[in-house]
This record gives C-alpha cells, structure tokens and sequence, in this order.
C-alpha cells in the first residue's frame, strides 16, 4: 500500500456523486487506525469510490457506521462505553496473513482480515461483501485451513487470562445454547448445526440471535471471541 503525504481534507469527507453508483446505497466505514500514516492510505484508496462515505478518528465511534476498519485490538471498556446500535463490522487490517495475526482479528470479533499490501479494488470488494453477506468470511477461512484449523480453534477454546485485556464474564448461556455455539467454532453453517442437532435452519439462527443478546455480541466470531476468552469452549478434537 502506497503511503501519502498527509491528507488535508476534513474529518468528514464528502464524496461526489457518480453517475453509475447512484442508486447504489452508501456504505459508512470508521476508519479506527492507530497508524497515522496507514489511517491515510486507506482513506486515500477510499475517496476513489463514490461508493464510500468515511469517518475517521474518535470521533467515528458517536456516529452510525456499517464497516470499522481496525489495526489492534479495541480497549474493551472503552469501547462499551459507546454502546453502539447497530454494532459495525469490524475489518483487521495487518501487516502479514499468518494465523497468528489472523487470530489476534477474531479476538478482537472482526469479521474480515486483510493486509497493508491491500489495493483500491480489493478493500472495497471487502468492505461490501461484509455488508451484503451475513457471516464471518475470517472464521469460515481459519475453520477450513487444513494447516491452522486445528491449532486456531484449539487456541480459541484454552481458558485465556481475561484480566488483561477483558473482564471476566459469566455464562448465561443455556445446554442448549453452549452446544451450537461449540459447534460455530468449529466452523458448523447454521444449516448444518441443524442437520447435527435435529433442528431446522431458522430455529439455528433463532438460537444465535439469543446468543449474541446474551454474550452483547456482534456476530458469530465474536461470540466464539468472547466464550474462548472466558474458557466456556471445549477442547477441540484433532480428528
């Protein structure tokens, strides 16, 4: 990714109508970068689309967005504080596509990883698949690599030291609700936790929906997120 001088437009970046994308509706990305000089260049590859209204900074988390762009994991109390509705979809962008750093993004319960190497095309065809398709394409990716599956999930259901980063959280999750949820971190569709558990797809989703209530979770990775930092997952199996 190219890196430019520094920008010199507002904090709020109106962008011109094109022609082709008018009937297209606007897609609201925060962008909450702690790399100054990353926070540029991803604004710069998103003023090239009329597609994309920007916020940046601090002062993105008072404002409705449909996609966070992030680099580390969020301070957790002060992100609560915010009490956002509806939640953003958090994209990780980082430095190398390792499972280490891939992790580190479902952590911190984003839905989409990508690098600094990232072009103009590739990050909007990111951002607005996360807005048009339900999901966690970073989740489905870890739960389908034959070479980090295993060794990420496992990670992920170890009892972590919650003092540091979270507060503990207690459990008020049901049977019935810890069993498709340990079936979501290992990567399970809602249509085939159904098949597993004699259950139809929508009853799933019904399920999930309590479970995000229940967890204050953003989506499925993030509820994975949230149960392996408090140890509620089971080891998982290397079949």
């Amino acid at each position: 990714m190219a890196l430019k001088h520094a920008s010199t437009q507002p904090l709020l970046i109106p962008l011109n109508e094109d022609p082709v994308n008018h009937r297209v509706a606007q897609v609201a990305v925060h962008i909450a970068i702690s790399d100054s000089r990353l926070e540029i260049a991803i604004n710069n590859l998103l003023a090239r689309s009329a597609r994309f209204s920007v916020v940046k900074s601090s002062i993105g988390y008072n404002t409705v967005s449909d996609v966070r762009i992030i680099d580390q994991i969020p301070d957790q109390i002060r992100y609560q504080e915010f009490d956002e509705t509806p939640q953003p979809k958090l994209l990780f962008i980082g430095v190398e596509r390792s499972s280490e750093t891939m992790m580190e993004a479902v952590y911190a319960g984003a839905c989409a990883y990508v690098t600094t190497s990232i072009n103009a095309q590739e990050l909007e065809e990111t951002i607005c698949s996360l807005v048009e398709q339900p999901g966690s394409p970073l989740l489905k990716q870890l739960a389908s690599r034959k070479d980090t599956a295993v060794q990420v999930l496992r990670e992920l259901s170890e009892k972590r030291d919650t003092g540091v980063r979270f507060h503990q959280t207690v459990n008020r999750l049901t049977d019935n609700e810890m069993a498709i949820l340990q079936l979501v971190a290992q990567g399970e569709t809602s249509k085939d936790i159904g098949k597993l558990v004699g259950l139809g797809e929508q009853t799933i989703k019904n399920y999930l929906v309590k479970i995000f209530e229940k967890t204050n979770a953003r989506n499925r990775a993030h509820a994975v997120a949230i149960a392996a930092q408090n140890g509620w997952l089971l080891p998982l199996v290397n079949t």
